[in-house]
């Protein structure tokens, strides 16, 4: 079957149209659904054992249903994003294992990372010239400065500082002024509302000029005893591709893709696992292999672009996406303790407001706001990964 789509004519919708089909369906994506018929009478939505879901798998026949949210909700890409997305799930199922779906094949661990040899080791002499910070915002500049004060006080004033935000709309003079005070700072403010924290980092990373960048959520803050300077030197004499920041918890952990007790295909996630002995780094005991950290690390740039940074489907929950990229291209990642950071989402900044309606930025309206889009979110990455469920284990 072939699609292709046009825009309905005097309007701004675009129409797909089944071409092949003995009698051809005409569908409107609106809202974020296909649409077929008037009145939202019935849309496109995946099945499952012959009734809607909205946790398809790869393959999944799809129907004309009544229309339902989340069910009915459809995300469009490109064909080539689309497969280049999903390459990781094509990966050759391992052997004689009794996992054999789609995602099986990342199961492999990448082997333990090795020192460089000495003839191979560039070290990096100053910070700036090494390092790019990037941050991904959504219309918190206060955030912002607090993050940028940190780093002109504790770690190297001249480090470029990369910032995307969500438009399209500019900031008040005062704030914009503001920004002008840290001339190594490049702030993009983007040309949508909603550009998103998979897409908008990617965008960050794809500006870095460094042969490394640290990637920070706005709300972080860089202590005095950050220790990455050490990270870096780590960095330039082993063939890690990430070091992650050990957090308050044991969050960081392996994953892999597996079958659960009622036959369902899920990603397990085990928290807590990296820090066992046997994961120890030889040359570095504070060290430890891993597949997935927190969100607060330092990266090989050339490596995030190789397996294309983060799925722009993601507005949220993008999280694991990267990590479970890397680790389909066997690319090295640990955590180290020496690696230390404050992340602080609570305290409202002085004159912090949301410029678009100038009201008091509200942190419990915000963590409201992001609840509900996690779960939709949420969903969107296990279709992503082809799992029903995402299931985190402490051990």
């Amino acid at each position: 079957k072939q699609w292709y789509q046009r825009r309905v004519r005097g309007t701004n919708l675009r129409e797909l149209v089944l071409t092949t089909c003995d009698k051809a369906v005409r569908l409107l994506h609106i809202d974020g659904e296909l649409q077929y018929g008037s009145a939202r009478q019935s849309c496109v939505s995946a099945l499952k054992n012959s009734r809607p879901t909205q946790h398809p798998l790869l393959g999944a026949t799809v129907a004309l249903t009544p229309c339902q949210r989340p069910i009915s909700s459809i995300s469009l890409l490109e064909e080539v994003e689309f497969l280049r997305d999903r390459a990781a799930l094509m990966m050759p199922l391992p052997q004689n294992d009794s996992c054999n779906f789609p995602g099986c094949g990342i199961n492999k661990r990448a082997e333990f990372p090795v020192l460089l040899p000495e003839e191979e080791v560039t070290k990096c002499v100053n910070l700036s010239d090494c390092v790019t910070i990037v941050v991904k915002t959504a219309r918190r500049p206060h955030y912002v400065f607090r993050l940028a004060e940190s780093v002109r006080q504790y770690l190297d004033k001249d480090i470029p500082i990369i910032v995307i935000d969500d438009g399209p709309d500019t900031y008040p003079p005062e704030i914009m002024d503001h920004i002008a005070q840290f001339p190594n700072m490049k702030y993009v403010i983007s040309e949508t509302a909603d550009v998103g924290i998979g897409e908008g980092r990617t965008r960050g990373v794809r500006m870095v000029k460094t042969k490394y960048y640290l990637n920070f959520d706005d709300d972080h803050i860089v202590p005095k005893d950050s220790g990455i300077a050490g990270m870096v030197e780590l960095m330039d004499t082993t063939d890690l591709s990430l070091i992650g920041a050990r957090g308050k918890t044991s969050w960081a952990g392996f994953v892999d893709f597996l079958y659960d007790d009622e036959g369902r295909q899920i990603l397990r996630q085990l928290h807590g696992s990296c820090t066992a002995k046997s994961e120890a780094l030889s040359f570095n005991t504070a060290c430890h292999r891993c597949d997935l950290t927190i969100n607060l690390f330092i990266a090989r740039t050339k490596d995030i672009l190789e397996v294309g940074g983060w799925s722009k489907e993601l507005k949220i929950s993008e999280h694991v996406d990267l990590f479970l990229r890397l680790k389909s291209a066997s690319k090295k990642v640990a955590i180290c303790a020496g690696f230390h950071f404050i992340h602080d989402h609570d305290t409202i900044v002085e004159g912090m407001t949301i410029a678009l309606n100038e009201t008091v930025f509200d942190p419990a309206a915000y963590r409201r706001l992001r609840w509900n889009r996690s779960k939709q979110m949420s969903n969107r990455f296990l279709s992503h990964w082809n799992v029903e469920k995402f299931k985190k284990v402490t051990v």
